[in-house]
């Protein structure tokens, strides 16, 4: 493996070895148990992007180790999850107020899709039942943000590349996630490409090596976030 890919794979795999994983896992433990007043809910995404940025890095492995020689086009999917997991932990990082847009946007996510099957529905004649039942959808969901202190859910959501500008991140996800998608979609690179052994192994090891990279950059990320204060 190419030294500079080498070093990415170290890297990410002395996080767990040097205990650091296991020790963010019990300061999770420590801030689930006393969140503190109206901060539930910045737990529960802290806790979240933990479970999502470590999840993810194990899945990159079982990829890159499954027999016959793993596929690189799994691998190029695992690795692009943890770019934009990456992306998101460095945003929640920079400020609390960070954090609460993300948390709002899974409410802002959730509206949209209803809304996106309610215009189809009008579109092709569904029923009234089947419409209402949407309706009703958007009503619970908008019941919901309201007692989690949401104004509204009509509000455009937070896109992955914007918040990668704010981390002032915006060329290296730009090239990266353009990259990786070459590959992690049908796209006509990837159906007409011929690979041979030689190719395919390079690939392998340029997407599992970028996910370590990723990982250990979201991981980092949320590493300083888990940080007790220092003591006065």
């Amino acid at each position: 493996m190419n030294p500079v890919f080498s070093r990415f794979v170290d890297d990410a795999a002395g996080i767990k070895s040097s205990g650091r994983w296991t020790a963010l896992n019990g300061r999770i433990k420590q801030m689930a148990a006393s969140p503190g007043a109206d901060n539930e809910w910045y737990v529960q995404l802290f806790g979240q992007l933990c479970y999502q940025v470590l999840s993810e890095y194990r899945l990159l492995q079982d990829a890159h180790a499954a027999k016959p020689e793993g596929d690189a086009q799994l691998l190029a999917w695992r690795a692009r999850n943890l770019l934009e997991l990456s992306v998101w932990a460095g945003y929640f990082a920079k400020s609390r107020d960070n954090a609460r847009r993300l948390y709002e946007d899974a409410g802002r996510d959730a509206h949209e899709l209803v809304a996106v099957f309610e215009r189809w529905g009008q579109a092709s004649g569904q029923s009234t039942d089947w419409l209402n039942s949407l309706a009703n959808g958007k009503t619970d969901l908008a019941t919901r943000a309201e007692k989690e202190g949401i104004a509204t859910l009509d509000t455009r959501y937070m896109r992955v590349d914007d918040a990668a500008e704010e981390c002032g991140l915006k060329d290296h996800y730009k090239i990266m996630s353009k990259m990786l998608s070459k590959f992690v979609h049908p796209t006509a690179l990837q159906i007409l490409g011929l690979v041979d052994d030689a190719k395919h192994t390079l690939q392998r090891d340029c997407f599992f090596s970028l996910g370590c990279l990723f990982f250990s950059g979201g991981f980092v990320a949320l590493e300083k976030v888990a940080s007790p204060p220092p003591r006065a």
